[in-house]
């Protein structure tokens, strides 16, 4: 409308000045008069066509009174389609709005939106109606048939989208949700990105805020090798890199099938980073030295790891050689190579480890510690459990709902820190364009949460109920787990860095002088199969580990041995 206003400004400025030049007389309200003619006759070409499009989207009468429309037409709602409640009439909620009514084909037909603000009731955004506020969904959903709640508030935090969960929880309809602005795939909100609500969403916490130039100094341009790429954390690693535009992306793994997944993934997007698919293990420093005689790789994050306690619990010998040794190799190549920065993943297990998994992730860390890498710069990132990784509690849980339950949960008292994947990723990458050498960092993982609590909220977020539909039972803790976990060890002091959310630990580690010796002891009981070996020299090495294993456990390794 400004650019419309200015032009037919001055056309009639320019009609006026020809006017005066051949001394036509016309009065100054004849000027005003043709320039607000102009100004809506232009204005009218160019909004006709979109409001005869968006009529015949919507049919033709959408701009009735819903009782007269019923009354008149009561198939004039485009009967077969998905009836939608969009919840935040704001710009998200507009842009969703206007692309149902413009596309028929989409199936969808908005009902109305729902909005807090008592400024926008009553108005019209697209022709459809602001109807009410979050308090009004369960009415709104029954008056108006509704199949399906779509909370289009882009910027709501967890706290802010919980409440209308549970209001619109006990409704017949699916709730579904536009994530937040920087997960978008096309960069502003779209139909396409709206998807089911996810447990991630009601317990997620304020958007990371990332020091972009400082991480984009040291990743633009270069060659990123990134292990346990196909992984869940690795495969996010490998996703936001991408968008500080590394010169090669190096995406090396195990699991032929995953590797090829997230290299199919981030091919459309690459733009000018060459993407190189690498299948190796870790174990075999021969092929690392390969790799990296041939990549010349100058970042490396190592997010190749076992990571499942019970697991680990069972084979030792391969949390040994992959944790252990595994890192280590990629420690003394990056060494070897005088990579310019190496970015190791860890785990809060490793905090007064009572796993196997957790305290040979604290051996990797006492490497890290050691000071032993002068010609390179190693830093390791500590953090607790993340929401929807391959194996975590919530997809089991979601399994053993679809499967009618029961859902089994370990203790009614476990606490677990939980912290989204894209968030803990986004902090380690942050956290690398910090780090200094042997230096470890720690995650501020929130507040923890109870398992049982998590499993409620899950049956409820299927339209459930606990105990009513699905029981929940309780089986004991598992080989190796505790019933709390920690970030910071008591010896450990954690002190702040200039990111709000990432701390350090300060006090210097205490790195058995024959660690190596002890190591590869460690290694060839590992090989050997030597579980009871394993566990010895592991408490050689780290004195805080006290092996956690139930009783039934205790008996099962008994028979194993005979």
């Amino acid at each position: 409308m400004f650019r419309l206003a200015r032009a037919a400004l001055l056309s009639t400025l320019a009609m006026f000045s020809l006017w005066y030049v051949f001394r036509l007389h016309v009065p100054l309200g004849v000027m005003a008069v043709d320039f607000l003619f102009t100004l809506v006759a232009a204005g009218l070409l160019r909004l006709a066509p979109r409001v005869a499009r968006e009529r015949m989207g919507q049919g033709p009468f959408a701009y009735l009174p819903d009782f007269l429309r019923r009354l008149i037409a009561p198939g004039a709602d485009r009967g077969g389609e998905r009836r939608i409640l969009v919840v935040g009439a704001g710009d998200a909620g507009e842009n969703l709005a206007r692309e149902m009514v413009r596309n028929e084909r989409l199936g969808m037909f908005p009902v109305g939106f729902v909005d807090d603000d008592p400024l926008k009731k009553g108005l019209r955004i697209h022709g459809v109606k602001v109807r009410g506020t979050r308090h009004d969904i369960p009415r709104l959903v029954e008056q108006h048939e509704v199949d399906e709640i779509l909370i289009a508030i882009p910027s709501a935090t967890a706290e802010d989208i919980r409440p209308i969960v549970e209001i619109a929880r006990d409704t017949r309809a699916r709730i579904k949700i536009l994530p937040d602005l920087a997960s978008l795939v096309h960069g502003s909100p779209r139909l396409s990105d709206v998807r089911d609500l996810r447990i991630e969403d009601l317990l997620g916490r304020p958007r990371i805020e990332l020091d972009t130039p400082r991480v984009a100094a040291y990743v633009e341009g270069r060659r990123v090798l990134v292990t346990g790429a196909g992984g869940s954390i690795g495969s996010e690693l490998c996703r936001q890199l991408l968008r500080f535009r590394p010169a090669e992306l190096i995406l090396f793994g195990r699991g032929e099938n995953s590797i090829f997944a997230i290299a199919s993934e981030l091919a459309p997007r690459a733009g000018e980073t060459r993407l190189v698919q690498v299948i190796g293990d870790v174990i075999n420093k021969s092929k690392l030295v390969g790799v990296f005689e041939r990549c010349r790789p100058e970042i490396v994050f190592h997010a190749g790891a076992d990571k499942h306690v019970p697991l680990m619990e069972l084979n030792p010998d391969e949390a040994v050689l992959n944790n252990v040794l595994g890192t280590r190799n990629v420690l003394e190549v990056c060494n070897d190579f005088r990579t310019e920065k190496v970015v190791c993943i860890s785990t809060d297990k490793a905090v007064n480890p009572t796993s196997i998994m957790g305290c040979c992730k604290r051996v990797a860390e006492l490497y890290i510690q050691s000071g032993r890498y002068a010609d390179t710069c190693v830093t390791a990132v500590r953090f607790g459990n993340v929401l929807g990784s391959r194996g975590s509690v919530i997809p089991v849980f979601q399994k053993q709902i679809a499967r009618g339950g029961p859902v089994t949960v370990t203790h009614r008292e476990v606490r677990r820190y939980f912290m989204t994947i894209p968030e803990a990723v986004a902090l380690v990458i942050q956290a690398g364009a910090m780090a200094g050498a042997g230096e470890i960092f720690v995650l501020d993982m929130g507040e923890p949460v109870k398992i049982d609590d998590l499993a409620r909220r899950i049956i409820r977020l299927h339209g459930l109920e606990p105990e009513r539909d699905i029981p929940v039972i309780y089986t004991g803790l598992r080989p190796g787990e505790k019933l709390d976990e920690e970030l910071v060890g008591h010896k450990e002091d954690r002190r702040e860095t200039d990111h709000p959310k990432i701390f350090k630990v300060a006090k210097a580690p205490s790195v058995p002088e024959n660690l190596d010796d002890l190591v590869g002891q460690l290694i060839k009981q590992a090989v050997a199969m030597d579980d009871t070996g394993i566990r010895r020299t592991l408490r050689r090495i780290v004195p805080e580990y006290v092996p956690y294993t139930p009783p039934e456990v205790e008996t099962w390794t008994a028979e194993r041995k005979r």
